[in-house]
């Protein structure tokens, strides 16, 4: 007989909703830790949208964090037709100083959950935070 380690022999005993709660236990943990460390302050001023997108955590996220994300839904769901650096492709520029249907961030969140006729579709599909952060990163874009 040679030996196996423990997951091997968790594993093979049907044990492996176990470890995956064990590990997710242990990084929730550690997360926890980590946010006792650093107190989350909330931002001197909120971001263009009215709202402060939270962290998974609670906390609201640093603009940093809003930026990222933003750039990250930007490239996934806007860059094929904007650009990805948003100066227009087969669809207009963001980086205009006005849009035809206003550039304040709740018109850009309509925008984005709706469409508009002629081309731009609805992502009604985008989350809360998604919508928000892609709002702030889009109100970004202006050159």
């Amino acid at each position: 007989m040679h030996d196996r380690s423990i997951v091997t022999k968790l594993k093979g005993s049907g044990h492996r909703s176990i470890i995956v709660v064990a590990i997710l236990a242990g990084c929730l943990a550690a997360a926890g830790c980590k946010q006792q460390e650093k107190p989350v302050q909330a931002p001197a001023e909120k971001p263009a949208t009215g709202a402060v997108p939270q962290t998974t955590m609670g906390g609201p996220m640093s603009d940093q964090q809003t930026q990222a994300m933003g750039k990250a839904i930007f490239k996934k769901q806007c860059a094929g037709c904007h650009g990805e650096e948003g100066k227009g492709m087969s669809a207009p520029s963001l980086q205009k100083a006005d849009f035809k249907y206003g550039r304040t961030p709740e018109a850009i969140k309509e925008t984005i959950t709706k469409g508009r006729p002629g081309g731009m579709p609805a992502f009604g599909n985008l989350q809360g935070i998604e919508v928000e952060t892609l709002v702030a990163y889009v109100m970004s874009l202006k050159k």
